[in-house]
């Protein structure tokens, strides 16, 4: 009986050795590729079954090619809606057999750097999240024939799939909701003007104005935070005293904002003033806010995206617009 190597990690060299077979022979076996004579497989499956060998994927996708692990490229982490996105990614992709592989662009990277070590693994594909890619960038996916799409965000660049929420038609339904609740001096606090997120909002938000025959008392953009919408409500509201009502470009930023209208400056929300945020991440049900908000259809972006990843053409990239849910609550 052969006893297994006392090594903390079991390598193909180890196989080899044991089997008495080429370290290439079960470099073959183990990619599924190339050919392995019937009695070479049999002793390398011997070998590997006293050994405890397990090919690691990283390893298999290197020699084969291509692996079952998908990228997941995000650049704002710190967001408490996205570590929510992306467990709900990890759970779909892992139970289609495929895992997951992280990639966070901190500041000041940008999703561009860090495409080169994303490509070094040979993923299966890669969504990308809280970010645009730049059309250099998604032509070396391309060219490489791994499909990207992009979540929450849409965008011009060739090759790469988008899906996101309609965020144009949630301005709309923003703008809607502020008026009805009886508003009459509406501003609009938004992410990064660089965002198509916030800029689609921003855009259906005044849109919808128009047709109420209201115009905005003030955009101000800026951060998807916290602390960005606590701060920026505060010179807002000292620059326009008679807004009493506030279209936020995400959760965040409208929490910021009713905290510091609260505990800053005295405000009574929404008797004061109508506080109304998108994507309704979890803070926004909490007692503390009871924030209105447009609720994202995360459940199926995620499923649309995995199915343009596995079986969208490169070739024919498209757009998946999905609409949004008004979730009421005591804000506005």
């Amino acid at each position: 009986m052969t006893t297994p190597l006392s090594h903390p990690t079991v390598t193909q060299k180890d196989v080899a050795k044991l089997a008495r077979v080429s370290q290439a022979a079960v470099s073959r076996w183990t990619s599924g590729r190339g050919y392995v004579a019937a009695d070479v497989r049999e002793r390398i499956e011997k070998a590997v079954s006293e050994l405890g060998y397990a090919p690691h994927p990283l390893a298999q996708g290197l020699s084969s090619g291509q692996s079952d692990i998908v990228a997941i490229v995000m650049a704002n982490i710190t967001n408490p809606w996205y570590p929510v996105v992306l467990e709900r990614i990890t759970q779909a992709l892992q139970a289609l057999q495929l895992q997951v592989l992280l990639f966070n662009a901190t500041p000041p990277q940008s999703v561009d750097d860090v495409v080169p070590d994303v490509l070094r693994y040979r993923v299966r594909g890669a969504i990308i999240t809280t970010a645009a890619l730049s059309s250099t960038a998604a032509q070396q996916f391309v060219e490489r024939g791994i499909p990207v799409v992009l979540f929450n965000r849409t965008t011009r660049t060739g090759g790469v799939h988008s899906v996101s929420c309609d965020n144009t038609d949630g301005g709309r339904t923003a703008a809607d909701t502020l008026i009805k609740s009886g508003a009459r001096h509406v501003a609009f606090l938004g992410g990064s003007s660089e965002s198509s997120t916030s800029t689609d909002r921003l855009r259906g938000f005044t849109q919808q104005l128009h047709e109420w025959d209201r115009t905005l008392v003030a955009t101000v953009e800026g951060e998807f935070t916290y602390e960005w919408g606590f701060q920026a409500i505060q010179k807002l509201m000292e620059a326009h005293p008679e807004i009493d009502g506030i279209f936020c470009a995400d959760d965040e930023i409208a929490s910021g904002a009713m905290d510091a209208l609260r505990y800053n400056m005295g405000k009574r929300i929404p008797e004061d003033i109508r506080i109304l945020g998108f994507d309704d991440h979890p803070i926004a049900a909490k007692a503390a806010y009871q924030l209105t908000t447009i609720r994202q259809p995360v459940e199926d972006m995620i499923q649309q995206s995995i199915d343009l990843l596995l079986h969208g053409e490169i070739a024919k990239p498209s757009t998946q617009l999905l609409k949004g849910q008004l979730i009421v609550r005591g804000s506005v």
